[in-house]
C-alpha cells in the first residue's frame, strides 16, 4: 500500500516515528497531528515533481541495475504463462480427501 501511494504521488502518512512519537489523544494530539497532516498535504507538489523525475525507473521488468536494458521476450512469457496455467488447473482438479 505504501509503494502504491508513492507511485501515484499521493501524500500519505505512515505509522513511523513521525506519528508514533506524538501524543494522539486530547487537544495536544489533535494539534500535533493536524500539523503533520497539513505538512504532508502541502508537499503534494514535491511528490509530483519526484514522480515526474523518476517516472519508469525501478518499475516492471527493467527495474534493477543492468549493463544493458533487458530485452522483452513475449514468446518466453507466453510459454511460462501456459505452464503456470496448466499447473493451476491441475491443482484445482485435485480433490480434498473426505474428513479433512
Amino acid at each position: 500500500m505504501v509503494q502504491k501511494a508513492k507511485e501515484s504521488a499521493t501524500p500519505a502518512l505512515y505509522f513511523t516515528n513521525l506519528i508514533s512519537a506524538r501524543p494522539l489523544f486530547g487537544p495536544a494530539g489533535a494539534g500535533s497531528l493536524a500539523q503533520v497532516v497539513n505538512a504532508a498535504i502541502a508537499s503534494k507538489g514535491r511528490f509530483d515533481a519526484m514522480r515526474d523525475f523518476f517516472e519508469g525507473v525501478g518499475a516492471g521488468d527493467k527495474a534493477g541495475v543492468w549493463q544493458d536494458t533487458p530485452v522483452e521476450r513475449p514468446d518466453f512469457r507466453a510459454k511460462q504463462r501456459r505452464k503456470l496455467d496448466a499447473k493451476a488447473k491441475a491443482e484445482a482438479n485435485i480433490e480434498e480427501p473426505i474428513g479433512c
